[in-house]
């Protein structure tokens, strides 16, 4: 090879790297508050601003779409997008599917809403013994509800907003959602007329924890993020991007 195609080859590998580096990559993530916020100017929420922050590490742009729970997994195994980041708990089932990253939380466990009607203070999922009961589609919850049994029926729904919009039509009694979701529901008053959060129920399931996934074997991309996440917690923006939207409980996750 002479010295002009050596400078050829040369710059060719260099473009390439570049464009390699700056190759969008496209994060998902559930369509719930304070997740993913949809206001004037666009999107805001924990998992959208997380995403910026982790691009901005990587320095790799991150294009963010809102999503139904459930496709996530599907739309990362087909690459459809590169990065589910949102409140997705680590399970066993899940790791079969997707690799996750690090844990960036510890999150609420599941809370439980009921009928605005119904005054009953209830404290466990036994308590709704034959009634009939429901939660999302692909969640831990209805994984909880499924594996706790007793009850008359069992719902799927799409979307925690359509569970809980099926509590206060009288369609079931009770439905299970993620802690985070319904209490900051509950707080902003974003759960529908017709339903409250039950104050006096008692979890018996530990913090689920929240982490990142990608497609299975991706580990570049993984090891990538991760490194963003430790520099993000040491830094202190993943508390303050909690904290921005009345999350204070975010601690360093185990």
């Amino acid at each position: 090879m002479d010295r002009r195609s050596l400078l050829v080859a040369a710059v060719g590998a260099v473009i390439g790297s570049t464009a390699r580096a700056q190759q969008t990559l496209k994060a998902g993530g559930q369509d719930a508050k304070p997740w993913v916020i949809h206001e004037q100017s666009g999107l805001s929420g924990v998992a959208v601003d997380l995403t910026r922050a982790i691009s901005k590490q990587m320095r790799v742009p991150i294009e963010y779409e809102p999503m139904i729970f459930a496709d996530l997994i599907p739309a990362v195994e087909s690459g459809k997008i590169d990065l589910i980041a949102t409140n997705m708990a680590i399970t066993p089932e899940r790791e079969q599917r997707v690799d996750f990253s690090r844990p960036y939380y510890n999150a609420l466990p599941e809370a439980l809403v009921v009928q605005a009607s119904d005054a009953t203070p209830y404290r466990t999922l036994a308590a709704l013994n034959g009634l009939p009961v429901g939660a999302q589609k692909g969640s831990i919850q209805l994984a909880l509800l499924q594996k706790t049994g007793g009850f008359s029926e069992i719902k799927v729904y799409g979307t925690q907003k359509d569970a809980w919009n099926a509590v206060a039509s009288d369609q079931i009694r009770a439905t299970i959602t993620p802690g985070v979701e319904t209490h900051y529901a509950a707080r902003t008053g974003d759960l529908p007329q017709g339903a409250r959060l039950v104050e006096t129920y008692q979890s018996a399931s530990p913090k689920p924890r929240a982490a990142l996934a990608v497609r299975k074997g991706n580990r570049d991309l993984l090891n990538r993020i991760n490194a963003a996440l430790d520099q993000l917690e040491a830094d202190g923006t993943l508390k303050s991007i909690f904290s921005r939207y009345g999350l204070d409980d975010w601690a360093p996750p185990k």
